[in-house]
């Protein structure tokens, strides 16, 4: 059996929209949760941190604001710790965020700025510039910076790509293949519905379109179908258990509700299958198994989790999953994986 690639990638956020949700059920908790399994099967990710919602706690400058920054701190630590990578990760929309002191909570409904590409060059800067300051102790040295833009919204990479470069924030984990948006008002937008054909190569000023020897690397996002008997167990299963303790969510804020679909989501395949990226929020005993059998006729996998999605069943199917794969040659090494599909 050859080897199997796979790469665990997590968004470290809160709730985006009108609440925020709180670090405890949003992040600490279901952090450490996910530490234990990783710890578990000597599986290694990457976390990308909202390097924003940190600024916007440092200038609150409230006891809570202080405390919180404090405890998100000591968990990327523990974090960088186990092994594991820090990214950079940005949402914009925080710069417009407002906090309420009584309520400990921010509320993210100003949605004019939620990409990159919103901001002027002088926030742009100063953006990307704090993001690599305020994690410069968990980053490596030695290693390029990776990134996932906020929300997936990335292009116009070109608008930034100056910074990027800059900051040697060279590597990309935001192209999710086959998918696009429009959100806001339009104000931001993807399309990836027409990626190169590799999972990882390099590229310039647009992150779907393949540079030999370009500037910076792209590490896509793939997806897998789950259709046929899979499907149908999959939703009579969610339809049975959906309101029991074990799939409600953990986090416990509000969503932005951008919309992000498939390109398959405006035909009538979507009746008889389902395109879905790979991602602990949604797996199920159901899905894990989909999991499986898509990985022994695979040899990549590019999971996308969100610690405040995390469900109880969630997580324990995760480590049935990696308790099933434990057999085959897996590598979660994200160097080992770029180096050796770019060498190919």
């Amino acid at each position: 059996m050859s080897r199997k690639d796979i790469l665990l990638t997590f968004d470290y956020e809160l709730f985006l929209g009108k609440r925020s949700g709180t670090i405890e059920n949003c992040l600490i908790k279901p952090t450490q949760l996910l530490l234990e399994i990783l710890t578990k099967h000597q599986a290694k990710g990457i976390f990308f941190i909202d390097t924003l919602y940190l600024l916007r706690l440092e200038q609150e400058n409230t006891a809570a604001c202080k405390k919180q920054l404090e405890t998100v701190l000591g968990q990327l630590h523990e974090i960088k710790n186990e092994g594991h990578t820090i990214g950079v990760h940005i949402h914009p929309h925080w710069l417009d965020a407002q906090y309420t002191a009584e309520t400990n909570n921010w509320n993210g409904e100003i949605k004019t700025r939620f990409a990159l590409s919103n901001l002027s060059d002088a926030d742009k800067q100063t953006a990307i510039s704090y993001s690599v300051n305020i994690l410069q102790e968990f980053l490596e040295p030695d290693k390029p910076i990776t990134y996932r833009a906020g929300g997936f919204y990335c292009q116009p990479f070109s608008s930034f790509s100056k910074y990027f470069e800059q900051h040697k924030i060279l590597i990309d984990f935001s192209v999710m293949r086959m998918f696009k948006s429009n959100g806001y008002q339009n104000l931001y937008a993807f399309d990836f519905t027409n990626p190169p054909e590799e999972f990882i190569y390099y590229f310039n000023e647009d992150p779907i379109v393949k540079v030999d020897s370009g500037k910076f690397t792209e590490v896509s996002i793939n997806s897998f179908q789950l259709s046929g008997i899979a499907k149908i167990r999959n939703s009579i299963y969610y339809r049975l258990n959906k309101d029991k303790v074990d799939f409600l969510r953990i986090g416990d804020g509000s969503g932005s509700g951008n919309i992000i679909s498939h390109v398959n989501d405006a035909s009538i395949k979507r009746y008889i299958r389902n395109d879905q990226t790979f991602s602990i929020e949604l797996m199920n005993p159901i899905i894990a198994d989909a999991y499986v059998s898509f990985l022994r006729k695979n040899d990549f996998v590019h999971f996308v989790s969100h610690p405040k999605s995390f469900t109880p069943i969630g997580l324990r199917s995760f480590d049935k999953f990696l308790d099933k794969i434990k057999l085959m040659e897996i590598e979660y090494d994200y160097t080992k994986i770029i180096a050796s599909r770019l060498s190919k």
